[in-house]
């Protein structure tokens, strides 16, 4: 079942959840892996994540998704982990999607590829942080997007695409829906009353994954939780 935490600063709750998370897999485990979100809810958590004292050296950063532009482009999820958390601190391992990739197919192939090397077969995340768009998406997977089962047999391409119908119109490379469903713990923030329907949709409305992709953080095997503000929780 999926939790939710209402709270008054849900960056500060949400570094919380990271400190936690890292610090149980480094001691079960002697190391972390975690999926770094992009969006609005990203700098004001990575901001909190660089203050916490952890075992930096035992981590192994992913990204959840990124666009189809170079690392130092102002639209790139990997500027702003840079910025905000990376250049801070002593990672093990930065594995960033190469959005400046000429073919984002054969990209997909090469970063579930970096997974499977990184983490084992299938590969297993310790922590995927997510932030949720207003129209129910979460990383890049839009409304309408195939899901991992459905993109056939092929482990590789079940774990990373690079979709064909996304908003607004930028072409991305994203995880799918079974590295979510996998991952130890799962935590989505979401800020603000108007995102208070699609968030009563995500946590109780009816199965729609195909229409609500946020909804298959109710599909989590490990620990899922929606950290979110009193406006956002509004409608639950």
């Amino acid at each position: 079942m999926t939790e939710v935490a209402v709270v008054a600063d849900v960056a500060v709750a949400a570094a919380e959840l990271f400190v936690e998370s890292v610090a149980g897999a480094v001691a079960a485990r002697g190391r972390t892996a975690v999926a770094l979100t992009g969006g609005s809810s990203a700098a004001p958590l990575f901001t909190r994540m660089r203050a916490a004292n952890l075992p930096w050296a035992q981590a192994q950063f992913f990204f959840t998704d990124e666009r189809a532009v170079p690392p130092d482009h102002e639209l790139s999820n990997y500027r702003v982990a840079f910025e905000g958390l990376l250049r801070h601190v002593e990672a093990g391992g930065v594995h960033r999607i190469r959005g400046e990739a000429p073919d984002l197919d054969a990209e997909a192939r090469r970063y579930a590829g970096d997974l499977r090397d990184t983490l084992g077969s299938p590969p297993r995340l310790d922590l995927v942080l997510l932030g949720l768009g207003p129209d129910g998406h979460i990383c890049s997977l839009f409304a309408g997007e195939p899901g991992s089962a459905d993109r056939g047999d092929d482990e590789l391409v079940r774990h990373v695409a690079a979709p064909r119908h996304v908003e607004p119109k930028v072409a991305r490379i994203t995880l799918l829906p079974f590295l979510v469903v996998t991952a130890r713990m799962v935590v989505l923030q979401v800020t603000g009353a108007a995102k208070s329907e699609v968030l009563a949709r995500t946590v109780k409305g009816p199965e729609d994954l195909a229409g609500c992709p946020a909804q298959w953080i109710r599909k989590a095997s490990g620990r899922s939780v929606v950290v979110c503000d009193a406006a956002a929780a509004s409608r639950l």
